[in-house]
Parts: C-alpha cells; sequence; structure tokens
C-alpha cells in the first residue's frame, strides 16, 4: 500500500502556460527551420533559364559572361565548353570556391544532369544565395546540345 506521509510532501509538477509558450516558440522555429530547407530546394526551379543558342549570341556579340562546368573535375577534363570554369557541384559551396568569380557579369552554369539541370541549378541557386544578382542556368540539352550544334568545346 501507500504511504500518505511520503506522498503528501512531494510536490506534483504541472505544466506552467510559460512552459506552453517556450515550446510553441521552439516548434516554431524548428519549424521555420525545416521550410526555409523546403524554399531553398524550390528555389532551384526558380533560377532562370538560357537556352543554347542565347549564351552562343552572348558570346558572338562579345558579352562578358562567366561559364561554369558544375560536372566533376575529370569531366571537365575531357570535354567542356570553350571558355568554361570548372566548379563541381557540391552540397554547400564556401567563400573559397568563388572568391574569384566577378560578381559584375552573367554567370551561366551548366551540367549534363537532364530535365532540371539539378546540379547546375543548385550551384546557381548557391551563387544567388551568396549575393550573385545575374546567375542563369544552362537548359537541358546543356552541354549535349552544345556539341551536337558544333559549338567550340576544349579539353583541359
Amino acid at each position: 500500500m501507500w504511504d500518505e506521509s511520503k506522498v503528501k510532501g512531494a510536490i506534483m509538477k504541472t505544466v506552467h502556460p510559460v512552459n506552453v509558450r517556450n515550446r510553441f516558440v521552439l516548434f516554431a522555429i524548428l519549424t521555420a527551420l525545416l521550410m526555409t530547407g523546403i524554399i531553398h530546394a524550390a528555389t532551384k526551379a526558380d533560377v532562370p533559364r538560357i537556352s543554347i543558342q542565347e549564351l552562343k549570341a552572348m558570346l558572338d556579340s562579345g558579352t562578358p559572361v562567366t561559364i561554369l562546368d558544375a560536372q566533376p573535375e575529370s569531366i571537365y577534363a575531357e570535354e567542356h565548353i570553350q571558355g568554361a570554369i570548372s566548379l563541381p557541384w557540391k552540397s554547400q559551396l564556401d567563400l573559397e570556391d568563388v572568391w574569384s568569380l566577378p560578381s559584375d557579369i552573367p554567370i551561366v552554369t551548366y551540367c549534363d544532369c537532364g530535365p532540371g539541370e539539378s546540379d547546375s541549378a543548385d550551384v546557381a541557386a548557391q551563387l544567388m544565395q551568396m549575393g550573385f544578382d545575374d546567375v542563369k542556368v544552362l537548359k537541358d540539352p546543356s552541354i549535349r546540345g552544345w556539341k551536337e550544334a558544333g559549338y567550340p568545346i576544349e579539353k583541359k
């Protein structure tokens, strides 16, 4: 049986309204952080696209443009769009990855990921989050279409 003398002195812990409010605020913050990840994924689709023909016209007209190849370095070395710089995809670009990129001219990223241009779109979205304003993704068929059109390719 119960020894009432021991139970009488015990204080029952109750949930104080402030604790409930704190838990709600914590829940709201965690939800916002999770939503930020979802928004980040959605921004990849929102990065403007540029066609192969539009990029070629920019180059032919002498418009300054930085072309970034988001494929692995080994694929870049085999062949890439003439003048492109290798910036292989990674989940989080660092300042050291982009410090030498000019911020005052357009940047076009590309990969060979197919529809959605996943890697190049992610690199472009990260660049935009880092403050680069004029960033576009080369539309699929990207480098495959560039080669099929007979546009300039080079090897490392």
